[in-house]
């Protein structure tokens, strides 16, 4: 499958003239009173390609189209779904070994489980902000007026609702998985105490030909689909020119981490004795690991640092702090596998982990760039921010970072962090494994400051995003939004959040009288500014997405974003099929109050919660 454009849109007045950037597949020209393409992208599907554009005018509306092979015009109905096959055909392959050797072999497998969503209720809350140079200068909580102090004691109360709602949801979903497994009688499998640990919905099993074959005979409907297990792999590659942890990571001597959990995992896990405030869960030493904690405690220095080797989702009981210690709001995984396009059960369970457990969670994007540019897993995945490598000595991406989106359309990587001859622990190392915790240490940092972001993951993504300010070359689909840029994210914006059960979009729609499938917000933004950029993040169910991997839209949610100026003229906006994101960049030449629309263009995941953030970044460079 061709990788298609990015969907990032820039837009900048320049003497009256309202002036579109970068768009997917097309890119938009100076908006007049035509329409012009902003998203346009094809998909095969029952053999037949369709083709999906939207179109805005000079006033933002848009309007969709779907093309058919010949260039007909159809209607949404009429698109087929694409079928993913449910049995892996490597899985069959090894299957049909096994039977032919009859030796009693088994065969390590991923199970994913469609188990019922979690379809309790929750309460309904947006949050909005201001903050000026690190200083804090308006928060909003519900719509009413709260202090910097009483946000952080809201923080606390919010935390204990969260262990509370997990420890419900962990429970009815062992449930669930244990009786699939007496069903099919697999019940004691060492796989199943590790899945019900990690609280994943479906589980890694060691299965002889006979009980796979009864497996895929069984036809169970909750069976969504049956891999082969790829381990996950450390990615490293030669030292270039030799550069030390950006400086930048530590600009201020009271954001550090305080109160803040970094859970890594990967192959092994550094000896207690090379970090301060740190506590091997599980795993041996590698040279790997020494480097990658090392830069987790270098840019983070005061948070707490736990590890589990191995690759794997931190346990249930991992995440409310392990011997009194800090509980973990952030994740750093350094590896992976599955050099493909496709999504898999590794990028389903760690979609799944984000969305129910609310924990930024940062992944290296892959060592692929100079050879097939694929993201390994789990940095396909929707929900986790995808880091690639640049060399901060000359503002260069590495020419090894992957950078090739999945098959499910959405963009990677998001951001990129310094990864290149990175001296840490002892060794020199370089790859998107060191790039993943310089990312995972900033979000750790900004936590201990804005406590606002702990169990937000998508304001966090915002931020960060919105905040990526490194001018790197080497092309913009390898580098994402850019560097991270902690100075640039953390000290100057608005933010704001919106969360709920499954109509909580509705609700925050109708607050101003008219449902239109429209959010709006207004900030006010001074002329003085050099550049604003504004990202707008969403949450989704990496169930639905493995579900509906094949279809023409794998996400369960699409929201556009669009920008108007203190006059009502239309800016520019972000339009993107597949992404969990939007952002809009543009340089204002007016002070008052720019209008922010949040627009749901399509809601296809019914059991889908709404867990939303935007973040309006402003400075001058």
């Amino acid at each position: 499958m061709k990788a298609p454009q990015r969907s990032r849109i820039y837009t900048a007045i320049v003497a009256g003239l309202l002036v579109s950037g970068h768009g997917a597949l097309s890119t938009s020209k100076a908006l007049a009173a035509e329409e012009s393409t902003v998203e346009k992208k094809t998909r095969i599907l029952a053999g037949q390609p369709y083709t999906f554009v939207k179109t805005v005018d000079a006033k933002g509306e848009v309007r969709s189209d779907i093309l058919d092979g010949s260039g007909k015009s159809v209607g949404e109905k009429d698109v087929p779904r694409g079928v993913a096959p449910p049995v892996d055909s490597r899985v069959l392959d090894a299957l049909a070994k096994l039977e032919r050797a009859k030796s009693g072999q088994t065969l390590r497998v991923e199970i994913a489980l469609n188990l019922p969503a979690d379809v309790a209720e929750e309460v309904l809350e947006t949050g909005a902000g201001e903050v000026e140079k690190g200083r804090w200068i308006k928060g909003l909580l519900n719509g009413k007026e709260i202090s910097e102090k009483d946000m952080a004691a809201y923080a606390d109360r919010y935390a204990q609702e969260e262990r509370a709602a997990r420890a419900k949801r962990t429970a009815v979903r062992a449930r669930d998985l244990q009786d699939w497994a007496a069903r099919h009688g697999l019940s004691g499998q060492k796989g199943l105490e590790e899945a019900l640990r990690q609280g994943r919905s479906g589980a890694t099993l060691d299965l002889t030909a006979k009980q796979l074959r009864s497996l895929i005979d069984s036809r169970d409907a909750a069976l969504a689909g049956i891999e082969l297990h790829e381990p996950g792999k450390d990615t490293i590659d030669d030292a270039m020119d030799a550069t030390s942890i950006s400086a930048s990571a530590l600009p201020n001597a009271t954001t550090r981490g305080n109160g803040i959990g970094i859970y890594m995992t990967e192959s092994g896990c550094a000896d207690e004795s090379r970090i301060t405030n740190y506590d091997r869960l599980s795993g041996s030493e590698t040279d790997h690991s020494r480097n990658v904690g090392a830069i987790l405690r270098a840019v983070s220095p005061e948070s707490f640092i736990y590890c589990r080797g191995g690759a794997v989702l931190p346990e249930d009981s991992d995440l409310d702090g392990v011997g009194g210690n800090s509980p973990i709001h952030v994740v750093n995984r350094s590896n992976g596998g599955n050099d493909s396009t496709g999504y898999n059960t590794t990028d389903r369970d760690w979609d799944n982990f984000i969305y129910d457990d609310k924990i930024a969670t940062f992944v290296s994007a892959g060592n692929n760039g100079a050879g097939t540019g694929n993201t390994i897993s789990p940095a396909k995945g929707l929900n986790v921010i995808t880091v690639g490598n640049y060399n901060d000595a000359n503002d260069t991406i590495s020419g090894t970072s992957s950078f090739v989106e999945p098959e499910t359309g959405n963009d990677k990587p998001e951001i990129s962090a310094p990864g290149t001859s990175i001296d840490a622990g002892g060794f020199t190392m370089s790859g998107t494994s060191m790039s993943s915790p310089h990312a995972a240490a900033f979000a750790a940092d900004m936590m201990s400051h804005s406590t606002y972001l702990q169990y937000r993951p998508q304001l966090v993504k915002a931020k960060i995003m919105a905040g990526a300010t490194d001018p790197i070359g080497g092309g913009y689909d390898k580098v994402g939004l850019g560097g991270i840029d902690f100075a640039s994210a953390q000290w100057s914006g608005h933010w704001f959040w919106w969360s709920g059960g499954t109509s909580a979009f509705n609700t925050f729609d109708g607050q101003d009288g008219v449902a239109d499938n429209y959010v709006v917000k207004t900030v006010y933004i001074n002329k003085s500014w050099d550049r604003v950029q504004v990202v707008l993040s969403w949450l989704t169910r990496g169930s639905y997405t493995y579900d509906h991997r094949a279809d023409a839209h794998p996400i369960g949610l699409d929201l556009d974003l669009k920008v108007y100026d203190p006059n009502g003229n239309y800016l520019g906006g972000s339009f993107s099929w597949d992404n969990p994101f939007e952002d809009v960049s543009f340089t204002p030449t007016v002070s008052g109050h720019y209008t922010f629309k949040i627009h749901r263009y399509a809601t296809r995941d019914a059991s889908l919660k709404l867990r939303m953030g935007m973040y309006v970044n402003y400075y001058e460079q």
